[in-house]
C-alpha cells in the first residue's frame, strides 16, 4: 500500500475547507492508474465528506446546520468538545473514492470537504492506494 499525507490548517472552531485539489495532487504523486483510494483523517474531532464544490455558501450553511443538530447538553467529557466528538461520529473520518488515471472521479458539482469541529488546529489527511 502507498500513502501520502497532507496538512490542513483551520482558523475557526467549526469550519469546512474544500481540499479536493490538494488531495488530487497527493493521489497523482502515488499513482497514474485506476482504482479506489481511501482518504482518512486520523483525528476524533474532525471529519471528511463529499458535497457541493460550486457554491461557496454551502460549507457555511452546513456548519450552521451541524451546529443546530446538537442542542446544549451537559456532556461529561471534561475537555468541553464532546459535541465535536459526536458530530465526527455522525459524519465519519474516512471515505473511499474511485480514481482513473491518477485522478479522483467526481460528479459535476462534487468536492471533498475537510470538516473541522474543534479548531483551530493543524490536521493531517492521508490518501491511501493499494498497489
Amino acid at each position: 500500500m502507498k500513502e501520502k499525507t497532507i496538512t490542513v490548517r483551520t482558523s475557526e472552531r467549526e469550519q469546512i475547507l474544500v481540499i479536493t485539489e490538494e488531495l488530487q495532487r497527493a493521489l497523482a504523486a502515488l499513482t497514474a492508474g485506476d482504482g479506489i483510494c481511501t482518504v482518512v483523517v486520523p483525528h476524533t474531532t474532525c471529519a471528511i465528506s463529499v458535497n457541493e464544490n460550486a457554491d461557496p455558501d454551502v460549507p457555511s450553511d452546513i456548519v450552521k446546520a451541524l451546529r443546530s443538530m446538537i442542542p446544549p447538553v451537559r456532556f461529561d467529557h471534561a475537555e468541553g468538545n464532546s459535541d465535536a466528538h459526536l458530530l465526527t461520529t455522525l459524519i465519519g473520518t474516512s471515505l473511499s473514492w474511485p480514481y482513473r488515471k491518477g485522478r479522483m472521479v467526481f460528479g459535476t458539482w462534487q468536492g471533498i470537504y475537510f470538516i473541522e469541529l474543534d479548531g483551530p488546529r493543524s490536521r493531517k489527511v492521508t490518501v491511501y492506494v493499494q498497489d
